[in-house]
């Protein structure tokens, strides 16, 4: 099995979005949500959006049909996955990279697994079908919506050639030939629009994006910090956000929240609060990078949290650290908004992702705090339609044009209280294996739901329903199989369609190839004609007779 995503060519991602929505109303087999729209609209980079949340950057915004599932979802703030020089094997990451247990949530993968040239392609395909998608259905406000560049991780990576085209084209992506090839292809997609003229496609706003967050590796010199913050206000002129660590908090505070709320087992490198940034350190470099945004007239702010680094002791995912994220990271990434805003004022712009959910996040808009913006609460079941939970929990809260101080202050000195974020002292049982069959298990959604990037799939056919598994979609991030109640691991052991013979040969999947030779595993063994087929169960036959002559876009359309 690969594990390098094959991304949806434009038309093809456009048709199965349309032809979701018209038959079943979802879209990547998420059931369109109807928001209504925040009490008071919503700043955020000059735009007024629909909603102040959506997926934070991670894997549910690095490829074109994740930002569209997430639209369907409620999103409305989409914080893109983080770009750098680095792409796919040499980022080092080693699959699994997703661990989520309760209350806490670990990744070992930092920054898209794309080119740059590839992610650009996958962001200017998102923008430019929603666009035709709110159109053609009238979904919502079509500038309801916004994107946000997220960078990394040193000024001369972010000053490199192929990096600085990325930046200036989701400024104004309108000489991009992916940009280009989009509005064609939807011209010639006219016959299908009911809604949509050719007029309406060429005028498609070009200007993606004028917001960037900076993300950073623990220990980079606050003199670096600086730099590229100007060379990103002053140079690129975007409005810019500057990700904070959890180390701001300080050692000794995040030592007696762990503490007190059933963490005290985790232990992190201590060296990390002398390497990065000091609070007072901080606290000047905000102040400086404020002023030097008010001069030129953008916005600046903070995006709080970065993950907290903890010593992977129990061996869940390869290596020797992991990246804490999710509910165990909220009391100390509210802790880091209450002590930042109470040193710089209700001035300070902050944007939010540190362990938001249904439970608090209604507290935190009410602060003042906004965009808000999860990634843990996608990867638990319901994925991305836990989206409409967190609108529907902040509808009635207005938005506020300044932080209330107070507010936050409060909300901050109860977090480490707040059971909701406490280890879950249960015993629980290690989850056994069911009987059955994985190939073809269809006793719940859960691998349909958890995996961010639509890779699990429905299919009904004669009345029966199967969930097959898309190779060309999957990264092998693992979480599917975190969430299986079966104690199945779908992402290996789903019955697999191949769009690339190499990757079958690569892969120990039972499945079949949608190629020239439609060849068939099973059990270990490869077949490769209808007179080796007979020790083969009736529903595998059942289903290499349904997918011969079916394109892979029609098993994705589940129109079998």
């Amino acid at each position: 099995m690969s594990d390098q995503m094959r991304p949806i060519p434009f038309l093809k991602l456009l048709g199965q979005a349309m032809t979701e929505y018209k038959q079943k109303g979802s879209m990547f087999y998420v059931p369109f949500a109807k928001i209504e729209p925040v009490a008071t609209k919503v700043l955020i980079g000059g735009k007024q959006v629909e909603s102040p949340i959506g997926p934070a950057a991670g894997p549910h915004t690095q490829l074109a049909q994740n930002i569209i599932a997430a639209y369907a979802g409620g999103a409305r703030c989409f914080e893109l996955k983080t770009v750098q020089i680095l792409h796919g094997e040499d980022l080092g990451i080693i699959k699994p990279c997703i661990y989520v247990n309760g209350e806490e949530a670990y990744n070992t993968e930092w920054s898209t697994e794309l080119t740059l040239e590839q992610a650009l392609e996958e962001y200017v395909k998102a923008w430019c079908a929603l666009k035709l998608l709110i159109k053609e259905f009238d979904l919502g406000d079509e500038d309801g919506f916004v994107f946000n560049i997220s960078v990394g991780y040193s000024l001369e990576g972010i000053q490199s050639v192929r990096l600085d085209y990325f930046l200036e084209s989701m400024k104004d992506a309108s000489s991009t030939d992916i940009f280009q090839a989009c509005l064609a292809d939807a011209i010639s997609y006219l016959i299908d629009f009911e809604q949509i003229t050719k007029e309406y496609i060429i005028e498609i706003d070009p200007q993606i994006c004028d917001t960037v967050t900076l993300s950073t590796m623990h220990g980079c010199p606050v003199g670096e910090i600086e730099s590229i913050v100007a060379h990103l206000l002053v140079n690129k002129r975007l409005n810019t956000y500057l990700k904070c660590n959890p180390t701001l908090l300080g050692q000794n505070e995040i030592t007696a929240v762990f503490h007190n709320m059933g963490y005290e087992y985790l232990t992190f490198p201590e060296a990390m609060f002398q390497e990065d940034l000091g609070f007072n350190e901080a606290v000047a470099l905000i102040r400086r990078l404020m002023l030097l945004a008010k001069e030129q007239e953008l916005e600046f702010g903070v995006k709080l949290t970065n993950t907290f680094p903890v010593h992977n002791l129990g061996q869940e995912l390869a290596g020797e650290m992991m990246y804490m994220s999710g509910p165990s990271l909220y009391p100390l990434a509210i802790g880091v908004a209450a002590k930042l805003a109470d040193a710089l004022g209700e001035e300070l712009r902050i944007s939010y992702s540190g362990g938001a959910d249904i439970h608090n996040i209604k507290e935190i808009y009410d602060t003042g705090i906004y965009p808000i913006t999860v990634s843990t609460y996608l990867l638990k079941p319901g994925g991305y339609k836990n989206l409409n939970k967190l609108n529907k929990a902040i509808q009635g809260v207005e938005a506020k044009k300044v932080l209330d101080l107070q507010s936050l202050k409060s909300l901050a000195a109860l977090a480490g209280a707040d059971k909701n974020y406490y280890k879950k002292q249960l015993n629980k049982k290690h989850k056994e294996r069911k009987s059955g069959d994985a190939l073809l298990c269809t006793r719940c959604n859960n691998c349909i739901d958890t995996c961010p990037n639509r890779a699990n799939i429905p299919v009904q056919a004669d009345e029966k329903k199967y969930i097959l598994h898309l190779d060309a979609l999957c990264n092998e991030c693992g979480n599917c199989a975190i969430f299986c109640p079966s104690g199945y691991l779908p992402y290996k052991e789903k019955f697999t369609i191949f769009t690339d013979e190499a990757d079958f040969h690569e892969s120990d999947n039972p499945g079949i190839s949608i190629t020239e030779r439609q060849l068939l595993r099973f059990e270990g063994k490869v077949f490769e004609s209808e007179e080796e087929t007979t020790t083969i169960p009736d529903d595998l036959l059942r289903i290499k007779e349904i997918l011969r002559g079916n394109t892979f876009e029609e098993v994705r359309h589940c129109t079998l």
